[in-house]
């Protein structure tokens, strides 16, 4: 049986779920069976009577939608499991996930195993993500933004902690000027050091928008109108707290956006429903007038009602669009687009077992 292949991040929301799903697809295309893994869940979702992990259920549905439900993600997170641990009360953990390694394994070619978080994440189980793939004894593809020089490091640790196992990493959010350092010194260093630069994936509008109705759920607001709309994507997000001509300018420059102001500002929602808008976040709990509502059921724009302030809102809106999900078709095929051509598939195909020089 081939090793599996552990997709990790060295950060947070690097795009572990869209790396999987976009390699597991072009392995299927290649004529591979491929299975789907995620040891370690973090959104629980029910299916059929079993509690899985969505992201989990979602991928493996793509790439194996025969896999057993309640093997692809064997161990939920939450607050119960982790006082279990401080109390030494979990040791069955390991066992249980070769177990349902061996159960998604069974009649496919290779199995793609999903990481959460960072390297650390799991630690406090004994299962981050050095201890994960020694578990499983798989070979490591690393995710890492390039927005910050200092990722280059933390892959460089990651190739420390991880050793031989690491077959390189694909960089995401990767700008014009880092492209050419990539292909150029910082990309020979990095392959000097063990860790060869598989891809450099450029930023992408699509990839990284929300819909509606995530935004919603993860506010959390109350929908005032227009639920046809709530798959609506979003891509940019405006803060409505100046002048309403200003505001009025601002807005025509940006479509597909949402625009976040008091509910009290009908002058700003205005000025927003006169532009490309997807939604439109009142904060403060306070309901918009009557002809605010009857304009934005007219146009269909969702009003989302927030009962936090304007600045808390925004705090909680700038973790949201970090994390990215993939389960709009879409976004499906756009990540396979980029994949295609930004990603060397024919390199990670030879480090999972599956190509002529592996």
């Amino acid at each position: 049986m081939r090793r599996p292949l552990y997709i990790a991040s060295v950060d947070s929301y690097s795009g572990k779920s869209i790396a999987a799903l976009a390699i597991g697809l072009a392995m299927r295309e290649a004529g591979h069976s491929v299975g789907y893994l995620k040891p370690l869940g973090t959104l629980p979702h029910e299916v059929e009577g079993i509690v899985t992990d969505e992201d989990a259920h979602f991928i493996s549905g793509r790439l194996n939608p025969g896999a057993p439900l309640d093997a692809i993600c064997p161990v939920l997170l939450g607050p119960e499991i982790m006082q279990r641990a401080l109390h030494g009360e979990v040791t069955d953990l390991p066992e249980r996930i070769r177990n349902a390694y061996q159960r998604v394994a069974a009649g496919r070619d290779i199995v793609l195993v999903g990481g959460i978080g960072n390297l650390s994440r799991g630690s406090l189980l004994g299962l981050s993500a050095p201890e994960m793939a020694a578990l499983l004894d798989a070979r490591v593809i690393l995710l890492a933004k390039l927005s910050a020089e200092p990722m280059v490091e933390e892959v460089l640790l990651a190739r420390q902690l991880l050793g031989d196992r690491v077959g390189g990493v694909i960089f995401n959010f990767v700008g014009h000027d880092q492209q050419e350092a990539l292909n150029g010194a910082l990309g020979r260093h990095l392959t000097s050091r063990g860790i060869p630069v598989l891809g450099a994936l450029p930023q992408d509008d699509l990839l990284g928008a929300i819909t509606v109705r995530e935004l919603a759920e993860h506010l959390p607001a109350k929908l005032l109108c227009c639920e046809k709309a709530l798959d609506e994507l979003i891509v940019h997000f405006v803060i409505g707290a100046m002048g309403v001509a200003s505001a009025a300018k601002y807005f025509r420059q940006l479509a597909d956006k949402a625009v976040i102001t008091g509910g009290d500002r009908a002058d700003i929602q205005l000025a927003a429903l006169q532009t490309a808008t997807k939604a439109i976040v009142l904060t403060g709990n306070i309901y918009p007038s009557g002809p605010i509502l009857a304009r934005a059921q007219q146009l269909g724009v969702p009003l989302l009602l927030a009962p936090h302030d304007t600045l808390s809102t925004v705090e909680r809106m700038e973790g949201i669009t970090g994390r990215v999900r993939v389960r709009l078709d879409a976004k499906v095929e756009r990540a396979r687009a980029l994949f295609g051509k930004h990603v060397d598939m024919a390199r990670i195909m030879e480090i999972a077992g599956l190509g002529a020089g592996a």
